[in-house]
């Protein structure tokens, strides 16, 4: 009997792929293959970020209802969705606050060192802690509906993800509105991507939950001034730790 190279499972000679880590039985060490392997793995990858990107941005809570129904396969994971544009994201911002927050260091009295600090580490941690609340204060918001914890945080992950995306778009367009000095233009797009992302939870919570527009409407308030709150009170905790360590 034949073993899998990876686990030392025993195989049958019918086996393509092993039954216990999945891996290849049969393996070609030509360059050929590797090349083959990459650019199946590059444009799976490749075409699953568009598949789940444009939705993610355009369709309120498409993803959540696709990925409730077993609709999983051809889009990213929710999970790694969230990663993967939180990462892209606060690698921009990382990149552009020392020049962005300087002026604010005089103005405001506050150091230039906690915002570097602020943007570089403390705000990604500050989102993964803020995640789950977000969702428990939806599930509390639509506890009447019993949906169980799941859908919630999953609605959570979507919404943060397409709240990075929007971030990454302004980013990108920001950078080249001031390299040709169209402050005003910028200032207007930063809150287009406001405007558009209040609607787009709007419209999510709509879209999930399937409630009238009056009800969307107040729980959608509610939440949002929660959040809001959550996220104003951590800012200031973390401000005070600051100064005083």
């Amino acid at each position: 009997m034949k073993k899998c190279p990876n686990c030392n499972e025993t195989l049958s000679k019918t086996f393509t792929f092993c039954p216990a880590c999945g891996q290849e039985v049969k393996l070609d060490q030509s360059v050929a293959t590797l090349l083959t392997h990459f650019l199946n793995d590059y444009f799976t990858f490749d075409s699953k970020i568009i598949r789940s990107g444009l939705p993610l941005i355009s369709r309120p809570a498409f993803l959540t209802k696709e990925y409730l129904k077993g609709r999983r396969v051809q889009y990213i994971a929710p999970f790694h969705l969230f990663i993967f544009l939180s990462l892209i994201f606060f690698l921009l911002i990382s990149g552009s606050n020392s020049s962005s927050v300087d002026v604010s260091a005089e103005v405001k009295g506050f150091n230039d060192a906690f915002w570097n600090r602020f943007f570089d580490s403390w705000l990604p941690k500050l989102f993964f802690f803020l995640l789950p609340l977000f969702a428990l204060i939806i599930a509390w918001l639509y506890r009447k509906q019993q949906r169980g914890m799941m859908p919630h945080f999953l609605f959570a992950l979507h919404f943060h993800s397409s709240l990075f995306f929007m971030g990454i778009i302004y980013a990108v367009v920001s950078y080249i509105f001031r390299k040709l000095e169209w402050l005003i233009v910028n200032e207007v797009f930063l809150g287009l991507c406001g405007l558009y992302l209040a609607f787009y939870l709007w419209k999510s919570l709509r879209k999930m939950y399937s409630e009238s527009r009056l009800k969307t409407s107040w729980k959608y308030i509610v939440l949002v001034v929660l959040y809001a709150t959550l996220l104003v009170v951590s800012t200031f905790v973390l401000l005070l730790f600051s100064y005083n360590y």
